[in-house]
């Protein structure tokens, strides 16, 4: 009887270190926003100094991120401009008002992801 082949494993994702982490930004601190800023730091992907966001208009939410080691910022803005990937996790109906604000400040540099449900891609645009 012969053995079986081996079967492929993935390896444990290497941590980053805080010399070649990217700043993620969340701009919004909602529920989806907390999971997958758990998620990307408990997979290993980045550390957690290296998560951003800024207070929430429940404060609940600026302790949640706070509790899991991220970096809160004064204003969204300031997410924008010490962060290399920005998430756009507000509510619909205040995406456009809060692009507009922040659009001086988004560049080439920057990769733009939206969560925002119903948002095509000409809004982010």
């Amino acid at each position: 009887m012969a053995a079986a082949p081996p079967q492929p494993t993935m390896p444990a994702p290497a941590p980053a270190s805080s010399g070649d982490a990217f700043h993620l930004g969340f701009v919004g601190a909602g529920n989806l926003a907390e999971s997958i800023a758990q998620g990307v730091t408990a997979s290993g992907v980045l550390p957690t100094s290296a998560v951003r966001t800024a207070p929430h208009r429940r404060p609940e939410r600026g302790a949640a991120f706070a509790s899991l080691g991220a970096t809160i910022l004064a204003s969204n803005a300031q997410v924008v401009d010490d962060s290399d990937v920005i998430v756009i996790s507000v509510k619909t109906q205040i995406v456009k008002q809060v692009l507009v604000e922040l659009k001086p400040l988004l560049s080439e540099e920057k990769l733009l992801i939206s969560i925002a449900a119903g948002i095509k891609m000409k809004d982010l645009q």
